[in-house]
Protein backbone atom coordinates (compact mmCIF):
# COMPACT_ATOMS: atom_id res chain seq x y z
CA UNK A 1 0.00 0.00 0.00
CA UNK A 2 0.97 3.27 -0.80
CA UNK A 3 0.53 6.89 0.84
CA UNK A 4 0.59 9.90 -1.52
CA UNK A 5 1.16 13.42 -0.55
CA UNK A 6 -1.02 15.89 -3.40
CA UNK A 7 -0.69 19.35 -3.53
CA UNK A 8 -3.17 21.75 -5.93
CA UNK A 9 -1.43 23.13 -8.87
CA UNK A 10 -2.83 26.20 -8.07
CA UNK A 11 -0.13 26.72 -4.93
CA UNK A 12 2.58 25.39 -7.32
CA UNK A 13 1.33 27.95 -10.36
CA UNK A 14 4.91 30.31 -10.02
CA UNK A 15 7.21 27.11 -10.02
CA UNK A 16 8.94 25.90 -13.15
CA UNK A 17 9.33 22.07 -13.26
CA UNK A 18 12.82 21.86 -12.44
CA UNK A 19 11.71 23.99 -9.19
CA UNK A 20 8.73 21.51 -8.50
CA UNK A 21 11.30 18.46 -9.01
CA UNK A 22 13.53 20.02 -6.51
CA UNK A 23 10.59 20.60 -4.38
CA UNK A 24 9.16 17.21 -4.74
CA UNK A 25 12.76 15.47 -3.36
CA UNK A 26 13.40 17.87 -0.87
CA UNK A 27 9.57 16.90 0.63
CA UNK A 28 10.51 13.18 -0.12
CA UNK A 29 13.60 13.43 1.67
CA UNK A 30 12.11 15.68 4.65
CA UNK A 31 9.14 12.98 5.38
CA UNK A 32 11.81 9.92 5.34
CA UNK A 33 13.83 12.32 7.89
CA UNK A 34 10.57 12.20 10.30
CA UNK A 35 9.58 8.91 9.95
CA UNK A 36 13.01 7.74 11.12
CA UNK A 37 12.65 10.09 14.14
CA UNK A 38 9.11 8.83 14.27
CA UNK A 39 10.58 5.34 15.12
CA UNK A 40 13.61 7.08 16.93
CA UNK A 41 11.24 7.98 19.17
CA UNK A 42 9.12 4.63 19.45
CA UNK A 43 12.37 2.84 20.10
CA UNK A 44 13.15 5.16 22.91
CA UNK A 45 9.62 4.84 24.92
CA UNK A 46 9.74 0.43 24.25
CA UNK A 47 10.81 -0.76 27.16
CA UNK A 48 9.92 -4.18 26.27
CA UNK A 49 10.86 -4.61 22.35
CA UNK A 50 7.52 -5.26 21.40
CA UNK A 51 6.17 -4.40 18.18
CA UNK A 52 6.27 -0.83 16.85
CA UNK A 53 3.38 1.00 17.59
CA UNK A 54 3.81 4.88 16.34
CA UNK A 55 1.25 7.06 18.16
CA UNK A 56 -0.07 10.84 17.15
CA UNK A 57 1.66 12.53 19.71
CA UNK A 58 4.80 10.97 19.05
CA UNK A 59 4.53 11.75 15.45
CA UNK A 60 3.42 15.48 17.08
CA UNK A 61 7.15 15.37 18.99
CA UNK A 62 9.04 14.40 15.97
CA UNK A 63 7.64 17.41 13.55
CA UNK A 64 8.63 19.71 16.79
CA UNK A 65 12.18 18.03 16.75
CA UNK A 66 12.85 18.44 13.10
CA UNK A 67 11.37 22.03 13.76
CA UNK A 68 13.29 23.35 16.75
CA UNK A 69 16.44 20.74 16.64
CA UNK A 70 19.06 21.40 13.91
CA UNK A 71 19.85 18.60 12.10
CA UNK A 72 23.81 17.04 11.77
CA UNK A 73 25.92 18.37 9.28
CA UNK A 74 27.34 15.32 7.17
CA UNK A 75 30.69 14.73 7.37
CA UNK A 76 32.76 15.00 4.38
CA UNK A 77 36.73 14.92 4.22
CA UNK A 78 37.61 18.08 4.72
CA UNK A 79 35.74 18.88 7.17
CA UNK A 80 37.64 16.06 9.14
CA UNK A 81 40.51 17.18 7.91
CA UNK A 82 40.08 20.60 9.09
CA UNK A 83 39.57 19.57 12.34
CA UNK A 84 42.16 17.35 12.55
CA UNK A 85 45.13 19.76 11.39
CA UNK A 86 43.29 22.30 13.94
CA UNK A 87 43.42 20.07 16.59
CA UNK A 88 47.33 19.44 15.39
CA UNK A 89 48.77 22.67 14.43
CA UNK A 90 48.15 24.81 18.40
CA UNK A 91 50.53 21.91 19.21
CA UNK A 92 53.12 22.09 16.62
CA UNK A 93 53.29 25.50 16.95
CA UNK A 94 53.81 25.27 20.80
CA UNK A 95 57.06 22.38 20.07
CA UNK A 96 58.25 24.90 17.50
CA UNK A 97 58.41 27.83 19.99
CA UNK A 98 61.95 27.94 21.69
CA UNK A 99 62.60 32.00 22.61
CA UNK A 100 66.01 31.43 22.00
CA UNK A 101 66.50 30.07 18.84
CA UNK A 102 64.23 32.16 16.73
CA UNK A 103 66.44 34.92 16.60
CA UNK A 104 68.66 32.63 14.47
CA UNK A 105 68.23 31.83 10.67
CA UNK A 106 64.98 31.96 9.30
CA UNK A 107 63.06 30.52 12.56
CA UNK A 108 61.06 33.60 12.92
CA UNK A 109 59.67 33.35 9.71
CA UNK A 110 58.82 29.68 9.83
CA UNK A 111 57.24 30.10 13.13
CA UNK A 112 55.36 33.04 11.66
CA UNK A 113 54.25 31.33 8.94
CA UNK A 114 53.15 28.23 10.96
CA UNK A 115 51.34 30.49 13.43
CA UNK A 116 48.92 32.12 10.56
CA UNK A 117 48.65 28.75 9.24
CA UNK A 118 46.99 27.53 12.61
CA UNK A 119 45.02 30.46 12.45
CA UNK A 120 43.82 30.05 9.02
CA UNK A 121 42.95 26.46 9.79
CA UNK A 122 41.33 27.19 13.08
CA UNK A 123 39.10 29.56 11.75
CA UNK A 124 38.17 27.70 8.65
CA UNK A 125 37.30 24.86 10.63
CA UNK A 126 35.08 26.78 12.93
CA UNK A 127 33.40 28.87 10.12
CA UNK A 128 32.76 25.01 8.50
CA UNK A 129 30.51 23.84 11.79
CA UNK A 130 28.43 26.99 11.94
Amino acid sequence: MSNKVTLNDESLAGFSQPAKDRLRAATVEYLEDLISECYRLEASMNSDNGPAEITQGMVNDAVVFKKRLPTKKKQNFWRIATRIAASLLPLLVGFFFNSDKLTEGNNLVVFALLLVATAVVVTVSVLMDV
